[in-house]
């Protein structure tokens, strides 16, 4: 039985290799395999194994790969191999994977972004944006300190041009009156004014971490990490790499501000674990489910990747009682997911090409959004 298990920040290497034997402990005629996977490469692989008729029993999902699933009858409804203990144990708004009343996977988790802040340089926690620039550029004295953390490489879901774009009271695509998304809207004053304020950080103020085109959110986060940057837009991963950096200073936290005159409107990210049809072991995926939503399992899950508990017993945790996970739940009042398209992976290398440009100078950033949106459109038969 295999598992297409997603790589997050945080999460050991050894919680699932202990997960697997001990699972394969427990059911020992059950020869069980985690294959551990970039997000990068997630859909891709998920989808080509379906394709070829031979898919893992299980995979993690982002919760928009639900649709395109349901379109191609390729996910199990979870709810008839997994026992009503296991469902029970959930909280009932994290039960959400569902089309038309068929419950096609069950929560992973969820986590609101955040921002952080090294009180070594700076106990500001902004209340706008223009307010966070003003204060890193105050506190920016490379390269012992950077004012503010921005990754520059390509490496997923383009992150932080969606906290400056919700905070400018942007969003990716316009709704249709029946609820469904419209055309591409990244080109609007919103989401222009987003990219513009994110070179002009990079590329006039230079408050930004030495680099920048060259690091992905891994790499520039490990700069706040080693105690060398003031704020760093992040999630509760954070604690996590904080701790294995061996950090010696306190850091606060605080929600990612809007800009002057908008509401605060921040990202939150759901995902799910989806059972595949045609593959063999069903009834030993759904095994595989009740064990993992084991307190044991789950909670530790939760803690170390930083996810909101979604189990009933985690949330007791002490860990979950904490400065950040009480700035978590502020950050997720008011924050949006990114939409629930098909087309949202080829949408993101778009973005995060236009992204580039801006940065680089080949295009102001109306000119590379305007590009941008136009591509996006097309791709969708728009």
């Amino acid at each position: 039985m295999t598992v297409q298990w997603a790589h997050y920040q945080g999460l050991s290497e050894g919680y699932r290799r202990s997960m697997q034997d001990a699972f394969m402990t427990a059911n020992p005629q059950i020869q069980l395999k985690i294959v551990d996977t970039s997000w990068d490469l997630m859909h891709e692989k998920l989808m080509s194994s379906i394709a070829r008729g031979k898919p893992p029993e299980l995979s993690i999902i982002d919760n928009r790969w639900l649709l395109e699933l349901a379109d191609l009858d390729a996910a199990v409804e979870v709810t008839k191999y997994v026992t009503r203990q296991t469902i029970d144990s959930i909280t009932p708004s994290a039960l959400e994977a569902s089309i038309k009343g068929r419950m096609l996977a069950l929560p992973i988790g969820a986590s609101a972004r955040l921002l952080a802040f090294n009180s070594r340089f700076t106990y500001l926690a902004p209340a706008s944006l223009e307010e966070l620039r003003a204060e890193a550029i105050r506190v920016h004295n490379p390269p012992q300190v950077f004012g503010l953390i921005m990754p520059g490489k390509k490496y997923g879901e383009p992150g932080d041009f969606c906290y400056y774009l919700y905070s400018a009271g942007g969003d990716f695509f316009a709704r249709n009156q029946d609820g469904s998304f419209g055309e591409c809207t990244v080109n609007s004053p919103a989401g222009v004014k987003a990219l513009q304020f994110m070179v002009e950080l990079a590329n006039k103020d230079r408050v930004v971490q030495e680099g920048y085109l060259e690091m992905d959110r891994t790499e520039a986060q490990q700069v706040f990490c080693k105690g060398r940057a003031a704020y760093v837009m992040t999630g509760a991963w954070i604690e996590s790499w904080l701790k294995k950096a061996g950090a010696d200073f306190e850091v606060r936290y605080g929600t990612i501000p809007p800009f002057a005159g908008q509401k605060q409107s921040g990202l939150i990210i759901t995902d799910s674990i989806a059972m595949l049809k045609g593959a063999e072991y069903q009834q030993e995926a759904g095994l595989f489910l009740d064990f993992f939503y084991q307190n044991q399992w789950k909670a530790d899950f939760d803690e170390q990747v930083g996810f909101m508990p979604i189990t009933v017993a985690a949330m007791n945790r002490p860990r979950f009682q904490t400065p950040l996970y009480r700035t978590l739940v502020q950050a997720s009042l008011g924050a949006k997911s990114w939409p629930l398209i098909k087309e949202w992976p080829e949408a993101t290398r778009i973005i995060w090409d236009a992204n580039l440009k801006a940065f680089l100078g080949q295009m102001s950033a109306k000119e590379a959004l305007d590009e941008a949106a136009a591509r996006i459109d097309r791709a969708r038969g728009l």
